[in-house]
């Protein structure tokens, strides 16, 4: 019924709770039930005792739901089969629907209308795992449908659904048959997360969205399995990523046996308490209760619901496939969507072979060998001159989904073994392919299986004439079938790849000269008209006819510039595929003119084939690897070598070597992870792409295996503690986390590891049945932050206060120390190292390592302990250093001020002191600021013991002067150098004059006729003793003098972000430490000078210290303030000065939260006043 729809935008519509649980309070018989025979199946009730069912409807209505179940759950014939009337299917279901709508229409009214749902439940038998085929359960759930829509149901609810092969039975069922009766309502698809955090198959929520997000349902959720508890990180999921309403029917809790029955743990107002903050905070649309609970349950709920209106939502649809397991998308950050090409009989030997003897093992050694490799989806394709495909994929296929964890391609040109292959996959495929060779039929056929299914689709760019040879043809192709996909068909333009086929240019025929240039083009225009789709490549069709060696080699270089053009996609062997790094200059230039057809010529003579001279830099070659003489290399250049070539042959045996020169420590830390840097910095030029950066993360894993034993290891007879450690949801980075487990391993700690991906359920289970001292949390992606701040937040509604660690590269201290230490109730901690986190576990868990606790990092401080340390000059650093005030200890803008600060009265500070004239009015930009100018100003005590932690501690001062001339400084003058080389550091300003006036505490900005009023900025000042505010230091508009004021917004560059990023995402942790102390305290370097410039120009700089130190603490007439800090702790007021100076011209924004991006950026109010000084107003 339309109008039920309609009530979701208005309200939250609260379905009935649990069937079952309220027919056990009638105490039913044996004869109720009509005998032996039928007990335990409630769905006999219907005809032996009609009446129980009525009144447990009756009940929920009375009650106020809108929207009761049929009693169905069981009504496919296959379980009613097992009482004997598999016969009854029709019936039953009918009857359960008939008596429910009968009852929901005596209480239905105009203002009040009362819905009944079609029960389906997931029956008793796992297709995915083989025990019923896809084609007979959809015949039984069709038997179902029939009667439930026949009876009178208002809408179809698939639920409890264990298999998404299952719910892909009941939805083709259903909509099969609103195809055949040309009728239509409302469906719902509910899936069951186990306690474990996944469905009985293993099946994440993000992969069950993504299989069930293309079917036509109406509505998608999550019933039983659990209490509300254990639902909620799995409600957030699908509330922030599902494209369609969202409901959520809880179990009361977890079942327990008490005094001899089964007894749930939530009570009606614990439950309702969590439904209220799924639909207030979440955005969920329905709402109602399963197993065990009651009338009193949902009674509390409805009453509740009255008070909360829908919420609207802001929903990310991830364009994706997914297996059974996991959700794969199809964007993949810095690197191509990979597809396996090795299970293909088409194009793979070993495959036919494998295939012809029926080796279904084999294949999936094959198979598991492509995804170990790096694939994301594996391509599947059984087209074998000879043998039965159909059941080839059938056998393959039914193997394949529950053997691999990654989506599957299937790929033939008969869609009848598509299908075939598509019967048995539960997860999201795509279908390769279609195209137009035979007009339109065979091309709506595949679309209309991927409807059926809920598949995406390859579609191949040709036609009626052939394949396409050129860009445009290409693109008028892809132009055609998008028009009739997405109108005609009404397919979605994201479930689209078109593929702009690779033609060899290997041949020498003049019209296969230009195949690859034409697909790169085709590509572009592609990419360009049609955004929403993607674009995908059967790369080694390029090479076709050239020996092997140089068809690796065209291969990768015709890959890398197909990428670069807008490919996102390419079926490729990974492991046949190499790195431009890897490829020799001769070889990969000569590579690149071939692909674009670079001959010379002289009149109609060809002087220069690449075609000729690429095949004699091959002949002879069976393997054209670089061969590099190894004798004159050191151990430490061999290791690094290893770890940038990805390569495990000889590594122990150099690893040995190293261990004779050095602690197994310091090779980690000094030789493997420089070998990461430079991996980093190829993959960030994009020499390197994705898969290779993960073999070479691998080294670094095996390496770091092979030293674990030789770590040096402290004597104690039992664990200091225990740490539950993970990499969070949704990220595969674990090399941080695996040098955090193993440095707490070996200084007396117990570690449970449990690994990357891990979501928030795993977690807590792991912390609670080891009963840990700690979580750690560990996170590469900036995504995983925000998954860190939600774990935070449902460890909170667990009610568990466990200290949390946390570390990663897209954290920094302030964001955990500002942010997320508001938002968790326990103790927090933010680690930016493997030490870090061993001192943070010495601190939590009270086991000294005999440090000094000065000469511990800061970071390492719990939050507890940062309250109570001292103002240390040593730990100061960037604007704090000047104010000589140690961290804030919340965030800017928040610190709460004891009296009214919002009293006018005026302050003693001078009234009549002299107003310089300003240069200029307005805001000026400057570039080619020279590095030396900045770095002459960095503040060296903030920057060598602050930021780089060099500290002084106890040592004597002599000692220390030598730390820093002999260690300290020639890190900071080849850092210096370096920046300067490589252009990590640009510095740039944007700063201006403005005429101003005071006026109470507020500051008025005129334009630049000095009349006309542009804003004013709200000061606070202080409550009482000298009644500061910075407003008292200009003008007054009583005074009838004009003012002058200055704003500047300095920035050392984005470079300098993403460089310091790119460090720590390689584990560089010691230069990441260099370059960003570095980075921070040039932008308040660049500060000092621009603020020194200022004065010089209003003419006041004569009063400036002769000694640089005395500047770093105000030494110099007037004062700089910026906003966060205490005389203006307004963060908003950023915006302001952002109209009026517009620092987007220097490549700088403003956050959501009002900070400045990138990092490395400071903004200042400039006071010229005589008697200007930092002042608190507390």
């Amino acid at each position: 019924m339309s109008n039920f729809l309609d009530a979701l935008r208005e309200r939250i519509v609260v379905f009935d709770g649990a069937m079952g649980t309220n027919l056990q309070t009638q105490d039913l018989t044996v004869d109720d039930y009509g005998g032996p025979q039928f007990e335990g199946c409630p769905e006999y009730l219907l005809v032996s005792r009609p009446s129980a069912i009525e009144q447990v409807h009756t009940q929920f209505f009375d009650v106020g739901c809108d929207v009761v179940e049929t009693n169905s759950f069981g009504g496919l014939s296959i379980v009613l089969g097992e009482y004997g009337i598999a016969h009854m299917a029709y019936e039953l279901n009918f009857k359960a629907a008939q008596l429910a709508k009968r009852i929901a229409s005596d209480y239905s009214t105009k203002n009040k209308p009362r819905w009944v749902a079609g029960s389906m439940g997931p029956g008793t038998k796992l297709p995915t795992l083989g025990h019923i085929t896809f084609g007979e359960l959809k015949a039984a759930y069709t038997d179902q449908v029939r009667g439930l829509v026949d009876g009178g149901a208002d809408m179809l609810i698939v639920e409890t659904c264990q298999d998404l092969l299952q719910t892909k039975a009941a939805l083709a069922a259903i909509f099969q048959h609103f195809e055949e009766t040309k009728r239509r309502i409302p469906v719902i698809a509910q899936v069951t997360i186990e306690v474990f955090g996944t469905m009985l198959n293993g099946t994440e929520i993000s992969a069950a969205l993504t299989a069930l997000e293309p079917f036509p349902i109406d509505i998608i959720g999550m019933n039983c399995g659990t209490g509300p508890k254990h639902m909620s990180e799995s409600i957030r999921y699908l509330c922030e990523n599902a494209p369609l309403p969202v409901s959520v029917l809880p179990n009361a809790g977890l079942p327990q046996v008490k005094d001899g029955a089964q007894h749930y743990d939530e009570t009606p107002q614990s439950f309702t308490d969590q439904i209220i903050h799924f639909a207030r905070d979440f955005g969920v649309n329905v709402v109602g209760g399963c197993c065990g609970t009651t009338p009193a349950h949902l009674k509390l709920v409805v009453e509740a619901m009255q008070q909360v209106t829908p919420k609207q939502r802001d929903v990310r649809l991830v364009p994706a496939a997914s297996s059974i397991y996991s959700q794969q998308p199809y964007v993949q950050q810095n690197s191509f969507l990979i597809v396996g090409e090795r299970v293909n009989a088409s194009g793979s030997k070993k495959m036919r072979d494998l295939l012809g003897a029926e080796d279904w093992d084999g294949l999936i050694s094959l198979a598991r060998e492509q995804e170990r490799e790096g694939a994301h989806i594996l391509d599947v394709n059984v087209d074998y001159v000879g043998r039965d495909g159909v059941r080839d994929m059938h056998e393959l296929a039914s193997r394949l989904v529950t053997n691999i964890r990654i989506p599957l391609m299937l790929d033939s040109t008969e869609w009848e073994k598509m299908e075939a292959g598509l019967q048995h996959a539960g997860g999201k495929c795509i279908l390769n392919s279609t195209n137009y060779e035979d007009g339109d039929p065979r091309f709506k056929k595949v679309f209309e299986l991927a409807k059926t299914y809920g598949a995406a689709v390859v579609v191949g760019t040709i036609d009626e004439e052939g394949m396409a040879r050129t860009a445009e043809g290409k693109l008028q192709i892809a132009r055609r079938a998008h028009e009739q996909a997405t109108g005609e068909l009404g397919f979605p333009a994201h479930d689209i790849f078109f593929d702009p086929l690779a033609l060899p240019i290997s041949t020498g025929i003049e019209e296969d000269r230009r195949n690859a240039l034409a697909t790169i083009e085709g590509i572009r225009q592609i990419k360009r008209e049609l955004p929403e789709c993607f674009t995908i490549l059967g790369v080694s069709n390029v090479s076709f006819g050239l020996n092997p060696a140089s068809r690796v080699v065209l291969n990768s270089v015709f890959l890398h510039e197909a990428v670069e053009a807008g490919l996102d996609a390419a079926i490729v062997n990974a492991s046949k595929i190499l790195p431009l790094n890897r490829i020799g200059e001769r070889e990969r230039e000569v590579a690149r003119q071939l692909i674009y057809d670079e001959r010379k010529f002289e009149g109609d003579i060809c002087t220069y084939d690449p075609l000729g001279e690429f095949t004699k830099l091959f002949e002879g070659v069976t393997t054209k690897k670089a061969q590099v003489d190894e004798s004159n290399l050191s151990v430490e250049e061999l290791l690094k070598k290893h770890i940038i070539d990805g390569e495990k042959i000889k590594l122990e045996e150099r690893l040995n070597l190293a261990l004779k020169k050095y602690p197994a420590l310091d090779i980690i830390n000094d030789i493997l992870l420089d070998g990461m840097k430079t991996v980093g910095d190829l993959f960030g030029s994009g020499q390197m792409q994705l898969p290779f950066v993960l073999q070479s993360a691998e080294v670094m894993k095996t390496a770091v295996r092979f030293l674990e034993p030789f770590m040096e290891k402290k004597d104690t007879a039992t664990a200091k503690g225990t740490m539950v450690l993970a990499t969070v949801k949704g990220d595969v980075h674990d090399i941080g986390k695996n040098l955090v487990d193993i440095i707490l391993t070996n200084n007396g700690y117990r570690v449970i590891n449990l690994g990357i991906k891990q979501p928030v359920d795993n977690i807590i289970n792991a912390y609670e049945e080891h009963k840990a001292d700690a979580i750690g949390m560990s996170g590469l992606l900036v995504k995983s932050t925000l998954i860190m701040r939600e774990n935070l937040e449902i460890l909170n509604e667990r009610g568990i206060t466990v200290p949390v660690v946390l570390g990663g590269a897209a954290l920094t201290r302030r964001y955990v120390d500002d942010d997320l230490s508001a938002v968790y109730r326990g103790q927090l901690t933010y680690a930016k190292d493997a030490f870090d986190g061993l001192y943070a576990m010495d601190a939590l868990t009270g086991s000294g390592n005999g440090n000094n606790p000065e000469e511990k990092p800061t970071d390492s401080a719990t939050t507890a302990e940062k309250d109570s340390i001292e103002n240390d000059a040593e730990e100061l650093v960037g604007e704090d250093a000047k104010l000589g005030i140690s961290n804030l200890k919340k965030p800017r803008g928040v610190t709460a001020i004891k009296g009214d600060t919002t009293h006018t009265l005026r302050s003693d500070v001078r009234r009549d002191a002299s107003v310089p004239r300003a240069p200029f009015y307005g805001a000026r930009v400057v570039e080619d600021i020279p590095l030396d100018d900045v770095f002459a100003l960095v503040n060296e005590t903030a920057l060598f013991k602050g930021q780089w932690q060099f500290k002084q501690g106890r040592r004597p001062a002599e000692e220390y002067r030598a730390l820093v001339k002999d260690t300290v400084r020639p890190i900071y003058d080849e850092l210096k150098e370096r920046a300067k080389r490589e252009g990590l550091i640009t510095p740039r300003v944007v700063y201006g004059y403005f005429p101003c006036q005071s006026s109470g505490n507020d500051l008025v900005i005129y334009e630049d006729d000095e009349r006309t009023e542009r804003m004013r900025f709200t000061f606070p000042r202080q409550p009482e003793l000298k009644r500061l505010c910075i407003a008292d230091y200009f003008a007054s508009q009583e005074s009838g003098r004009m003012d002058v004021i200055a704003f500047h917004l300095v920035t050392v560059g984005r470079r300098a972000s993403t460089y310091a990023q790119e460090l720590f995402q390689k584990d560089n942790y010691t230069e990441y430490l260099y370059f960003h102390g570095l980075s921070v305290e040039s932008a308040e370097a660049l500060a000092e000078l621009w603020h020194k410039r200022i004065r010089e120009e209003l003419g006041i700089a004569g009063r400036d210290a002769k000694e640089i130190q005395k500047l770093f603490h105000q030494g110099y007439q007037g004062s700089r303030f910026s906003f966060g800090y205490p005389a203006c702790p307004n963060l908003e007021d950023q915006t302001k000065l952002f109209e009026l100076i517009d620092p987007s011209r220097i490549d700088v924004e403003l956050s959501e939260e009002f900070q400045l991006e990138p990092e490395q950026s400071t903004s200042a109010i400039i006071v010229h006043h005589e008697e200007a000084k930092y002042f608190s107003i507390e």
